[in-house]
Parts: structure tokens; sequence; C-alpha cells
């Protein structure tokens, strides 16, 4: 399966996740073979990068989405994601105001 699935992924996905030891190929197998429903799974548990990074991994946004869209989610989808993990991200794992 892993064979598999390393010759499948793009090349670029082999690379780490800057600021983290994370690839951006584990992202794309949670989605593919873990069952991710919510993208706070994918970020939080899942590879936990939004626990790593500044602002809950927001100014990667556009490559996550990328891989989401090309592993069957819609762009509502990804929208409703978005603004559900800011929420989450911003009520639970952020520093309160003025910290």
């Amino acid at each position: 399966l892993s064979q598999k699935f390393l010759a499948e992924i793009p090349v670029d996905e082999l690379k780490i996740i800057p600021e983290t030891q994370t690839l951006w190929a584990e992202l794309r197998w949670a989605l593919r073979y873990e069952q991710v429903v919510h993208l706070d799974d994918l970020l939080l548990r899942r590879t936990r990068i939004g626990l790593l990074l500044k602002e809950g991994g927001a100014a990667h946004f556009d490559a996550i989405k990328q891989i989401a869209l090309s592993e069957g989610w819609t762009e509502e989808q990804w929208n409703a994601e978005q603004v559900r993990y800011s929420a989450i991200w911003q009520h639970y794992y952020s520093l309160p105001a003025g910290v």
C-alpha cells in the first residue's frame, strides 16, 4: 500500500512542511486512508501541525486545500471546514487576547 501511495503522489509532497517534521504527503495519507472528516481532525490530531505552527497553520491553507480538493473534498466543504477549524483553533488552541 505504501509503495503504491508513494508512486501516486506528487514528488513535492515528500518535502517537509516548514517548521515541522511532517511531510506534505502525510496529510494526503490521512485524508485518503484514515477517514478524516473534519479539518480540525487532520490538523490537530492526525498530523498535529495545527498545534505546531503559528495561527494553527493558516499560512499553509492554500497548499492544504489543494491536497484536500484532490482527495475528494469540494470547494464548499473546504470553505465550511476552514471556517469551522479557524473557530475551533481560535477558541481552544490560541492564546487569550492580551497575552
